[in-house]
């Protein structure tokens, strides 16, 4: 699946001359309007979208009562976009842009499956595909995706991005400013992607107010995972959320931008120092040095 693909985005989008945080994100691509919209832009360059299972209501649909994996954000359940068109559009009109699928249920996911292995096998850019699977910060109530029904399903895309995260109680909505990601809750993730074997891509997405917080928790999180294929970090914000924009810049400074994806709302965006920052070292790499150099000096002594 995935065959032939340019799915390394670093390599995909040359002109970002291997600088993640780079990238430009179009968030919720949920509708037609939204798509058209993403599709045009000369900017976007990765398109986020959320699958449900739901109705499709488009004129195109001929059995209107029927529940598909449709694009939607929960609590919504209908949606004018299907998955099934949501990435043939991708994949016919536009060759420059890549997608990241973000599933909401396992249900969403397999009944995904046949679309995906139709549409993915002759794709020409990055895809990435995410699910929350595991419970996070801050006691987060969210029922998480099964982690390991959703990398086993996961797993025939060897070169698709598996995206995998937390669930979170925090921002606006939850009326949460505090907390953060717990060394207990990353050993767990780490944990589970080893016991599935898992050997494609790995980003995690972290909530940025909340990584923010403990920034030694998520560089932890990256230096164990450094013996991992190609593992990145994908840093979100909900809109309203609280975050500390000069810690924000310091961790992804100290992870290194050509590991850092940022998908954050524009203000906060602009709010980011990272015009320093390194493009060439990662917390991964001084990690491996450092290990490296122990084995020699044990050698020596």
């Amino acid at each position: 699946m995935c065959a032939n693909v340019t799915t390394d985005p670093s390599n995909y989008f040359s002109n970002i001359n291997g600088n993640l945080t780079k990238i430009v994100w179009a968030h919720a691509v949920n509708s037609k309007a939204e798509l058209s919209k993403a599709l045009a832009s000369d900017s976007v360059m990765m398109l986020e979208a959320d699958v449900v299972l739901g109705k499709w209501n488009s004129s195109e649909n001929q059995n209107v009562n029927e529940t598909i994996p449709v694009m939607a954000h929960p609590p919504a359940t209908e949606s004018d976009l299907s998955l099934e068109k949501f990435v043939s559009g991708v994949n016919e009109k536009n060759a420059t842009k890549g997608v990241k699928l973000d599933f909401k249920s396992i249900e969403a996911f397999n009944a995904s499956k046949s679309i995906l292995d139709k549409l993915l096998h002759d794709l020409k850019f990055p895809v990435f595909l995410n699910a929350d699977i595991l419970a996070g910060p801050v006691n987060a109530t969210a029922t998480p995706v099964d982690a390991k029904a959703f990398l086993a399903l996961a797993k025939p895309y060897r070169n698709c991005t598996v995206s995998v995260g937390w669930t979170t109680r925090y921002g606006t909505k939850d009326n949460v400013t505090e907390g953060g990601y717990t060394e207990e809750q990353i050993k767990k993730m780490i944990d589970t992607l080893k016991e599935q074997n898992v050997t494609q891509p790995i980003t995690y997405p972290v909530r940025a107010g909340l990584a923010a917080n403990d920034i030694s928790v998520i560089k932890s999180l990256m230096e164990k995972s450094s013996d991992m294929k190609n593992v990145t970090l994908t840093v979100w914000s909900s809109e309203g959320d609280k975050v500390d924009a000069a810690k924000l810049s310091t961790l992804i400074k100290d992870i290194g931008v050509t590991k850092v994806y940022v998908d954050v709302p524009e203000d906060l965006m602009k709010s980011l120092q990272l015009s320093g920052s390194s493009s060439g070292v990662s917390v991964a790499s001084i990690t491996l040095v450092a290990s490296l150099v122990a084995v020699l000096l044990s050698t020596i002594l």
